[in-house]
């Protein structure tokens, strides 16, 4: 509950331009939620505000103090109550999955064998929430990321509904007049995650200098020009591209879709949040340093760098996902919005029969 309360008062924290330099520095005001947030991670006042404020930056070996902007600090403030509340949830996910596993599945690490070989033996029914397919005005790297889950969970649905039972036809020697390759996705999806897909290319441009999104899109477009899946249109400005997915063509915005794919918490922050009183804080944080420490020592760095970016997190959990759900007997339920307006006992029709079309 520290922990969560820690993350709440992070949001209440307010910054401002110090006036007493030339530069846009940043100065943390409000003392008094500055003191309770003092209180509740035991840290020092000089020690928050220079983690927040400030960056160390390191240049051909040499060691700079880079003043952060309000709006930066702003950012690195919510980057750390993200984590704090992100590492939270993965313990008490771990606990509560240690809690309801069979009791004779024990931590000695004498019966890892014995608990692997008795994992297959034991049956287990999981309901699966999938993600609603996204279209907005501005569709940004959230809607992406959705949507590119929702093409790998269209992939298995065409392949247990009709692939699976196509193949059964053929293996009986019964004829069937159904081309699956009208349905099948996997172009869309090796856009997306291919080797040279949206993926690498936006991976390649977290980790150069000066990576920004209208290169992305550049080169994405560039790369992409003869597939039928990417949507190129003269009026795009230099920062749009749009995707053919199985639902309809989404139009995506990609302002800040390398910054937002990036998404590391800076190392100074990392450092200091170690140094909180509250043990759940500062157990996950200290693996959090261990594990960017490691990193960095990685002779291949960019290789490095581009598996800790959240589009290459996201793609590994969904793989295990796909994986998890290949080994189960799956069984559906097509849920239809009767209506974009959220209201009761209408119905319309255009909207229905839009998503029975992608069925």
């Amino acid at each position: 509950m520290k922990a969560v309360c820690i993350v709440l008062q992070l949001g209440n924290l307010t910054f401002e331009t110090d006036p007493s330099t030339d530069e846009e520095g940043a100065l943390l005001v409000a003392d008094d939620e500055l003191e309770k947030l003092i209180s509740l991670m035991g840290i020092s006042h000089g020690e928050i505000q220079n983690a927040m404020t400030k960056r160390l930056v390191k240049a051909r070996g040499e060691e700079l103090v880079a003043r952060l902007t309000p709006a930066q600090s702003r950012d690195s403030c919510d980057a750390l109550a993200k984590e704090i509340y992100s590492q939270v949830v993965n313990v008490l996910v771990r606990k509560m999955n240690k809690r309801m596993q069979p009791s004779h599945l024990g931590e000695d690490t004498d019966q890892v064998k014995d608990e692997k070989s008795d994992e297959k033996n034991i049956g287990s029914i999981s309901l699966l929430d999938l993600f609603g397919f996204e279209t907005f005005e501005k569709n940004s790297f959230e809607q992406l990321c959705i949507n590119y889950a929702n093409e790998h969970l269209q992939n298995r649905y065409v392949l247990d509904n009709f692939q699976s039972v196509k193949d059964e036809y053929e293996l009986e020697g019964i004829d069937i007049d159904f081309d699956c390759s009208t349905i099948n996705n996997s172009e869309i999806l090796n856009l997306v995650e291919g080797r040279m897909g949206l993926i690498s290319i936006m991976n390649e441009e977290c980790t150069r200098p000066r990576g920004n999104s209208t290169s992305f899109v550049y080169k994405t477009k560039m790369i992409h020009k003869d597939s039928n899946c990417l949507v190129s249109e003269k009026l795009h400005r230099p920062w749009e591209f749009g995707v053919r997915h199985f639902a309809g063509v989404v139009t995506y915005d990609a302002t800040d879709f390398v910054e937002r794919n990036t998404d590391q918490l800076p190392l100074d922050l990392l450092e200091c949040a170690t140094k909180c009183t509250n043990s759940l804080v500062s157990t996950q944080f200290d693996a959090l340093l261990v594990e960017r420490q490691c990193l960095m020592k990685n002779t291949r760095r960019k290789q490095g760098a581009m598996s800790t970016t959240i589009c290459s997190k996201f793609r590994k959990r969904l793989a295990g996902l796909i994986e998890h759900i290949s080994a189960t007997k799956t069984r559906y339920v097509r849920c239809i919005k009767p209506n974009e307006n959220r209201k009761p006992r209408v119905t319309d029709h255009m909207v229905t029969m839009r998503q029975l079309g992608s069925a």
